[in-house]
Formats: structure tokens, C-alpha cells, sequence
């Protein structure tokens, strides 16, 4: 028998595995084992194994021995990890490294604890409430390993030991178990659905393909989503479900830990300690948890039983990992839930194209909730055209604005303000004709830069193509060209000048540096401790809290300014979801604030006209040729050289397009934040893959279906 096995060294050569002898031994994929490598013995994880001898020029190497019989990753997911680096055209090191902790791996194996069970010594005589307590946790039970018993029985290792030592607890010295547990004894209540939610609930469980749940905010998807998870848990299943960022896991565990008891409960995220991430590894390895919970990460905990995984805001960008290997969520989970069997369920107010794309074309199976819980109304939603505002101090908050949070106060109720601070560079916006400066190139909006000398120009990031500032609107021969940008700091400033009586929280990327600071400022809204909530996108994420009836947008046009062919979905996505904020429990109204009224994206979000503007954003992607409607992979360079590097690895893509006849177009140019020393090359066409697959690109990085692109 032979087997391929990475090792933890990171050696260039070796990324893809070393093969080597198995000998007798009974070798599974997953698997730890020794190996020598350069006159040592290292740990490796087997990838691969089979009968044939492989064709080698030299004397194979034998594996010394295994570890530990039980594999560390099961076939299911061995198989994944293989898929991703095919598929993202990285190593199968890169691949394997989001799904294990750091090395050494040896610490992830079984060890050896204690387990205790009553003796059979009359325990009438303990009179000690810690003891009795401890005692009563063991009664009509077999062995319970020390941190069970110590966790469920509250007590302390002294009261423990007091106990062992006087005979009424016998003690085992024991491997921790690893076999399936019974997962729905955890469950503690069952939800409660509507006649709709229940049909749809169980058409989504009957339906083999991966579901997209389009439902409208507040349409209770989350109550959906707990009958699925019960349904996995009672068939001995274990489950999974994402949300789009760490933060937003604060706000989702109060839903689930009705549902099942907290111990049986693992949130999985990126700011994990090496040592907190190591022993949710063990426990979720072990099968002691019925649901995972988390971030983009929680996808790779080493469930092996896994019978379903829900992607919760399936349409947020954050579900693409920006580092090798550059993953996105929804394509690993598809693979994951077909290696296992296991249902994959999606769900959003707005979906992504991809998303949209596959379902229309039935790929994915498709089921909408059109209506909020309990029949509760849509808010109302007003467009302020803000070139017709006369700001004076008060920019960006046009009047309208200010009475309706001034009428939110006066009635103790709470108002929700976003602000898009994603739109660090401005675009020139013409406030005549209303429309942006575009590169002729790209049809993409220009931004704007200052050269040294302190000239402006307009730049194409996506084509290179650099620009003088024009004096006139090219549309219209107007002069009235304006920068468009704000800022959470400024804002926060007018509103206290503006309202000082009123209580002003602030959520963005200075004030919540941890889940447990958005706990605690989610905990102050919903105690009703605050009246403003004013944030970046935190603030528009699936929060639902009742005594918001106001949710405004101060500044649309920063995210429609965005020179991104995906700034259109992004920006409609984003405030769909703000409506979604206000009037959960009584009428709510929403303000969208704008120099562009008539932009396809606001018009449609401002009727809630989702599945209208999703088909029309699908026909301008087929038009201009961007994702879905063809495949993109970016290349990354980043050298003090870059650009002449990016334009010399373009020439040499583009004449082995032009000698394959591919229809595939190739184009370089600086991204937006590189200072000139990181550029990138965008392929477009058909299967841009598979132009990469054997070819050597230098240091540059490969995205595949990237997210970001400036």
C-alpha cells in the first residue's frame, strides 16, 4: 500500500504531498502518521492511498507508524480539501490549512482523562451542598468524563477529589470519547411556525438540491432555519450555520441557545486564541456539539456527521476569504454538503446573482417568504434628493432627516443611521444630470486622485486608463461637478451638537474591536438604553430590534460611487437590508439620502422590488460580460515592480489566448489601494481557469471568482 501525506513543513515542492511505503499498514485519508523527512521523523496527514505503486525513479521512503487510528478529517472532508485546491488552483498545504489548527497536530489527538461514576456507597450520609450537588449529577448515570461532570454539576476539581479520596466516586483513567452522540438530547424547546413557513420548511427538506430561501426582511427565516437544525439533530446529524461576520455571532446566539443547551453550542470564529480554537476542535472532533455557529471559518469544523449547513445573508461579500486560499464560502459548502449527503440551505432578502443566477436556472431549488412574520407591515420609505437641500453646518442631514429622528425622540422610540464608509475614494457625480464621470474602458466610475504636484485626475482601476478632470459634465456640458464622501466621526459630531439629550451608540470598525463589545451595545439598544444607533454595515446585518422605527441612509451615493462592477448589487443589497431594520414591531419608516433619486438601485429598494432589479442587474452583467454571466480569476502582483511584472505576465497570457483562440480577454492595472506597488490582472471569459491550471505565473497571486477588484 502507498499514501501521499503533507507534512507541517513548508518547503517549496513539497505543497502538493510526498509519496510514500505504507507497508501492512491500514492507512485511511485524514489519518496522522510519521514520516522521516530530511534524516527526521515528522508528523504528516495522509491525503491519499492506494494499492499501485507509483512510477518513481528512486526508493520510496516507509511510514513509521500512526499516531492514532481515528483520522483527524474525515473522507468527506479530505475530499473537500482536494476540491478546493483544484478548484482555487492552490497547494494542497494551502488548502488544508483553514481546516486544522496550527501545527503540531498531535496536540489535536484524543488524550487520556478521567472518568467517574458513583461507587455504589450509601451518599445519604453527605450532608455538604457542593457534594450533594456533584453526587446528584452522577446518579442514574454510567462514567462521565471530568470536564462533563465538573461542567454540568458546577463543582469544583477539590470537591471532586475530596470525594474520590472517601470511596463514593470511583475514578478511570480513560481515552476521551470519540463516537456519535445522541444530538437531539440538547434540544430544549421547538419552534414555532406558521402554515407557510412550515410548507416551505418542508419542501426545503425534501428537495435534494441546495435551497435558497428568498425571504423579505423580518419575513422569519430564522424560525425556518431552527426547524431544519431540529430535523438534522433528530436523524443523529450535526449542523452548521454561518453568518456573514464575528460580530453578528453575538446577535445569532440568543436565537439558538433557546433552542439547545448552551454546552452543546460551538461559536467558531478567526478571533479565536490559538488555544480556545484547539479545544473547540477537540470537542466539535469528539462529537460533543450538536451546532456550530460562526463566521466564514466555522465551515471547517471537523463535524463527521455533518447532515446540514446554513448560510445565513448568503449575499455578503465577507463570505470570500481574501488570503490563500482564497475560498468562498458558498462554493466549499456546496462541494461539503455533496462529499456527505448533507442539505445546504441559503438564505437572504437579497439574494447575490451567483445565488439568483442558479436558482432561475434551477441548480438550486428556490423558495420565497413574500411576507413578514406575523403579517407585520413594510416601512414606509421617502427619497431626499439632497441637491435639492439646503444643508448649511448640518452636511450630510438634510432636514427631513433631523424631524424624523427629533419625532423618534420625542416618542422613546429608536432610530438606526448607516453611513457606507466602504466609499473611501469619492467619484465626480454631476449634480445637473446626475450621473458619474465612467471610463470609456471599463463603463465603470472613475475616481478621483492627486498626483504629487497636487494636480487631480481620474483613474480606471479596473483598466488602467488615467484621465484629465474634466471643466464640463461630459452628458450634459454642466459645471456643477461634485466629490461625493462622509465619514461615522463627523456624523456622530452634528447628531450630539444637534440632539445632546440623546443617547448615541457607534458601530464601525473603532468601536467594536470584539463580539463582546457588540453584545453589550445590542444589549443597551434592546434594554432600550440608547435612542441613536449610528454605524457602518454592523448596523444593517440581520439585527432585528423592535423599538426601531426609524432606519435612514445618510449618504447612498458612496457605495454607488464605488468603481466596481458589483457596486450596484452591493449598494441595493445593503439597503434593502436597512428596511429591514425599522418596524419589526410596530410601523416603521425609512429615509434613503441621495443626489442620485432616480438610480435603478434606490428606486427598486425604495418599492422593495427585489426579484425586478436582481433579472435587471443580471441583463447589464450579460451585456458587459461581468460574473455571473462569465468567469473571472484574478492575478496578484505585488513587487516595487509591479507594474512592469503585471503588463509582462498580461503579454504572455493574452498570446496563449490569441494561439488557443480562447474567449478570454486579459487586462492589468495598479489596484486602488497598492500605492503603485500592487497591481492586478483580470481574466474574463470561458473557463479562465483552466488557462492557469499548468502555467507558471511568477509570485503572483490567484483569485478565483474574486469579490474585489479594485
Amino acid at each position: 500500500m502507498y499514501c501521499t501525506v503533507l507534512t507541517a513543513s513548508k518547503s517549496g515542492g513539497i505543497g502538493n504531498g510526498l509519496t510514500y511505503d505504507a507497508g501492512d499498514l491500514q492507512l485511511q485519508p485524514g489519518m496522522l502518521v510519521r514520516v522521516p523527512l530530511r534524516n527526521k521523523l515528522v508528523e504528516a496527514i495522509v491525503t491519499d492511498v492506494r494499492n499501485d505503486a507509483p512510477a518513481t525513479e528512486y526508493d520510496l521512503k516507509k511510514v513509521h507508524g500512526v499516531f492514532h487510528p481515528t483520522p483527524l478529517l474525515s473522507p468527506e472532508q479530505i475530499a473537500t480539501v482536494r476540491w478546493m485546491a483544484d478548484y482555487y488552483l492552490t497547494t494542497l498545504r494551502q488548502a488544508i490549512g483553514v481546516w486544522l489548527p496550527a501545527p503540531p497536530w498531535i496536540k489535536l489527538l484524543p488524550k487520556k482523562t478521567n472518568a467517574y461514576r458513583l461507587s455504589g456507597k450509601d451518599i445519604s450520609i453527605i450532608r455538604g451542598k457542593k457534594q450533594q450537588t456533584l453526587l446528584e449529577t452522577l446518579t442514574g448515570k454510567d462514567w462521565l468524563s471530568e470536564d462533563e461532570l465538573l461542567r454540568e454539576s458546577g463543582s469544583s476539581k477539590a470537591t471532586l477529589r475530596g470525594l474520590v479520596t472517601k470511596g463514593f466516586i470511583e475514578e478511570e483513567s480513560r481515552e476521551a470519547s470519540s463516537h456519535a452522540a445522541n444530538f437531539s438530547a440538547s434540544l430544549k424547546q421547538l419552534p414555532a411556525l406558521t402554515p407557510l413557513q412550515e410548507k416551505v420548511e418542508e419542501s426545503i427538506r425534501h428537495d435534494p438540491r441546495p435551497s435558497l430561501l428568498f425571504g423579505i426582511t423580518g419575513s422569519g427565516k430564522t424560525e425556518i432555519y431552527a426547524q431544519l437544525i431540529v430535523d438534522a439533530l433528530k436523524k443523529g446529524k450535526q449542523a452548521i450555520v454561518l453568518v456573514p461576520e464575528i460580530l453578528l455571532t453575538e446577535h445569532s446566539i440568543h436565537r439558538y441557545q433557546a433552542l439547545l443547551d448552551r454546552s452543546s453550542i460551538a461559536v467558531i470564529h478567526s478571533r479565536l486564541t490559538p488555544a480556545a480554537r484547539r479545544n473547540l476542535w477537540q470537542r466539535v472532533h469528539r462529537g460533543e456539539i450538536s451546532l456550530v455557529l460562526g463566521s466564514r471559518s466555522a465551515l471547517f469544523a471537523p463535524m463527521r456527521y455533518l447532515g446540514l449547513v446554513i448560510i445565513d445573508e448568503e449575499h455578503e461579500w465577507t463570505y470570500k476569504n481574501e488570503q490563500t486560499p482564497r475560498y468562498h464560502a458558498r462554493e466549499v459548502a456546496e462541494e461539503l454538503c455533496n462529499q456527505f449527503g448533507a442539505k445546504l440551505v441559503f438564505g437572504t432578502a437579497t439574494p447575490s446573482l451567483e445565488a439568483w443566477t442558479r436558482a432561475r436556472e434551477g441548480r438550486y431549488h428556490l423558495e420565497r417568504l413574500p411576507q413578514r412574520y406575523r403579517e407585520q407591515a413594510l416601512p414606509d420609505v421617502k427619497i431626499v434628493d439632497l441637491a435639492q437641500v439646503n444643508f448649511g453646518s448640518m452636511y450630510p442631514f438634510s432636514p427631513p432627516l433631523l424631524d424624523a429622528i427629533e419625532d423618534r425622540l420625542r416618542r422613546h422610540e429608536q432610530s438606526v443611521l448607516f453611513l457606507n464608509r466602504r466609499g473611501i475614494a469619492t467619484s465626480l457625480l454631476c449634480l445637473q444630470c446626475r450621473r458619474r464621470i465612467v471610463s470609456p474602458e471599463s463603463q465603470l466610475p472613475f475616481t478621483v486622485h492627486q498626483s504629487r504636484d497636487g494636480r487631480p485626475y481620474l483613474l480606471d482601476h479596473t483598466s488602467g486608463l488615467t484621465a484629465d478632470v474634466p471643466n464640463l459634465c461630459p452628458h450634459c456640458q454642466s459645471t456643477k461637478l461634485l466629490a461625493v464622501g462622509a465619514g461615522t466621526q463627523k456624523v456622530e459630531d452634528i447628531l450630539r451638537r444637534k440632539f445632546p439629550q440623546a443617547r448615541i451608540l457607534r458601530a464601525d470598525a473603532d468601536t467594536l474591536a470584539h463580539p463582546e463589545q457588540m453584545r453589550e451595545l445590542l444589549h443597551m439598544m434592546r434594554e432600550r438604553k440608547a435612542d441613536i444607533l449610528l454605524g457602518t454595515q454592523s448596523v444593517v446585518k440581520g439585527l432585528d430590534l423592535p423599538e426601531v422605527t426609524l432606519a435612514a441612509v445618510i449618504l447612498a451615493d458612496v457605495g454607488l460611487s464605488l468603481p466596481h462592477f458589483r457596486a450596484g448589487e452591493r449598494i441595493f443589497q445593503l439597503l434593502t437590508q436597512l428596511t429591514g431594520r425599522s418596524g419589526r414591531a410596530k410601523q416603521g419608516e425609512v429615509i434613503i439620502q441621495t443626489f442620485r433619486p432616480d438610480a435603478p438601485e434606490i428606486v427598486a429598494a425604495s418599492k422593495h422590488e427585489t426579484e425586478k432589479y436582481l433579472d435587471q442587474e443580471l441583463k447589464l452583467r450579460t451585456y458587459t460580460g461581468y460574473p455571473p454571466a462569465q468567469e473571472m480569476v484574478r492575478l496578484i502582483v505585488r513587487d516595487d515592480m509591479g507594474g512592469v511584472q503585471a503588463k509582462k505576465l498580461t503579454m504572455q497570457l493574452q498570446q496563449a489566448i490569441d494561439a488557443q483562440t480562447l474567449r478570454i480577454t486579459a487586462k492589468c492595472a495598479p489596484t486602488f489601494f497598492g500605492g503603485g506597488k500592487v497591481w492586478q490582472v483580470l481574466l474574463r471569459g470561458e473557463h479562465p481557469r483552466e488557462l492557469l491550471r499548468d502555467r507558471a505565473v511568477g509570485d503572483a497571486v490567484i483569485d478565483v471568482d474574486p469579490i474585489e477588484t479594485v
